[in-house]
């Protein structure tokens, strides 16, 4: 039985991994190229931008994409889920037309900004409802297109843009929509026969089906927009406190983290269909809760190692007056390691229909961090104290997720020894900004090492026996 849940696991891995890896691959190659034709406040204005898209994004369509995977992975037969989905979406983007109009005669906010946030939010929010639904029937290989060829597009039109035509930020701006417009170009002519099939008659079920759908991605939009406050409203207050080029430094920093974040978002993509096999016995509970500790190793590790050479990467990567970002990345590094521990125990709120638990917990890391960034940057007076409450942040996430997930799912998991770990983490993160010795720090890769010995040797097994029997 646990045999063909790894084959599974593992065939997801490779598929997610090529749909949300690759693309963070090229991104992370791209920084060159970013640092050196964008200006320090180009680059914090445009993150600023697109961080604004990606906070009202859930608004639009009521957070609905994960409606439609969760409602259409028990009914791959059911089409209402995404009819119901398009319809919130049409309704969603009206209004948010009208509200962006009405900002810009109120406010008198620039009116190029606000087009850019319109097109970039609202095709972001197309693009997640129809692979939302194609996860959720399951055409793995039409997803693992979409991946690879959107970040094709967006890496063409980056040097189209910004390179050749020198367009700077709009040309950044109009390369960060152009992934999401072939993503849905392709998915609707790939689906169009399928998603255009009848569609039930019974309106009383339909009308049914909607509720239990928003009921279930309501919540989830406090959720969106906790990831949002935690991740993104750091750079609101280092704009407005510090000002914006030392926004566009520190957003740079997040560069090197987000190895580690693509990572995270291959595999819990993969992780969703074990966790749909294997929630429901006490023998899957306990698959759960190793993988969950073996990945938890994984990460800490692979967290371990960037930390000891972010100086070495720094200089590879970072340019000019960007040099400065290193400083920040490690507590970065440990903000995303701690990000991925908190978000595989809130999959398990999800599989569980507890999006209202997990919407408390969203809105207590919000306002946590919000209150911790305040605070913090103008103590520092740097962006340092950004980064020092996004850590503080998602460790409180993680731990009322943890509390939260073993309670309503019954698997236990090692938090002592986690905890452990990220404390390893912090300890070297301070080695590395104080002394910036690679051989001190480590020490932490070794010791997280010597705390996992068991894991290595459970996944080495379990990948021979993959091996094996791919060669039977």
């Amino acid at each position: 039985m646990q045999n063909s849940k790894n084959v599974k696991l593992a065939k997801n891995i490779i598929l997610m991994f090529l749909v949300y890896f690759m693309p963070k691959v090229f991104s992370f190659f791209l920084v060159p190229l970013y640092t050196s034709y964008l200006t320090t406040e180009e680059y914090g204005i445009s993150d600023v931008i697109i961080s604004t898209a990606s906070l009202l994004a859930p608004f639009i369509a009521l957070s609905t994409p994960s409606a439609v995977i969760r409602f259409t992975i028990e009914n791959k037969d059911d089409r209402r889920p995404i009819w119901i989905a398009v319809q919130t979406y049409l309704i969603g983007m009206l209004i948010f037309l009208l509200g962006l109009i009405g900002t810009h005669y109120l406010f008198h906010v620039n009116a190029s900004y606000l087009l850019y946030i319109y097109i970039i939010a609202g095709s972001s929010v197309l693009s997640d409802i129809n692979m939302s639904y194609t996860r959720g029937i399951e055409k793995m290989k039409l997803v693992t297109i979409c991946g690879v060829g959107s970040s094709l597009v967006s890496i063409l039109s980056n040097i189209l843009f910004i390179v050749v035509l020198k367009k700077g930020l709009y040309g950044f701006l109009i390369s960060s929509a152009a992934g999401y417009f072939f993503n849905i170009i392709l998915l609707i002519s790939c689906n169009l026969k399928t998603i255009s099939t009848p569609r039930s008659r019974d309106v009383t079920a339909y009308r049914t089906l909607r509720k239990d759908m928003l009921q279930f991605s309501v919540p989830t939009i406090f959720s969106g927009l906790s990831w949002w406050i935690v991740s993104s409203s750091d750079r609101y207050f280092v704009t407005l406190l510090c000002g914006a080029s030392m926004n566009g430094i520190y957003s740079v920093a997040y560069k090197i983290p987000t190895i580690l974040q693509a990572i995270d978002n291959v595999f819990r993509q993969a992780w969703i269909y074990t966790l749909y096999d294997s929630y429901k016995t006490n023998e899957g509970r306990e698959y759960i809760a190793k993988v969950y500790d073996v990945y938890n190793f994984l990460f800490c590790f692979g967290g371990a190692i960037l930390i000891a050479i972010t100086c070495p990467l720094a200089r590879i990567l970072y340019s000019n007056d960007f040099y400065d970002a290193w400083r920040y990345v490690p507590l970065l590094i440990i903000s995303v390691v701690l990000s991925s521990a908190s978000g595989l125990m809130g999959n398990f709120l999800s599989i569980y229909k507890k999006t209202k638990k997990a919407m408390v917990i969203s809105i207590i890391a919000a306002l946590s961090n919000s209150i911790l960034n305040y605070i913090l940057i103008i103590v520092t007076n740097d962006a340092m104290g950004a980064a020092i409450a996004t850590v503080f942040t998602f460790l409180i996430s993680w731990i009322l997720n943890c509390y939260e997930g073993m309670k309503s799912s019954n698997v236990r998991i090692k938090w002592k020894k986690a905890l452990f770990m990220y404390s390893v983490l912090c300890i070297q993160a301070v080695t590395i900004i104080s002394i910036q010795n690679i051989c001190v720090a480590g020490i932490g890769v070794l010791t997280i090492i010597a705390l996992n010995w068991n894991n290595i040797l459970w996944a080495k097994s379990k990948w021979k026996n993959l091996i094996r029997k791919n060669k039977t």
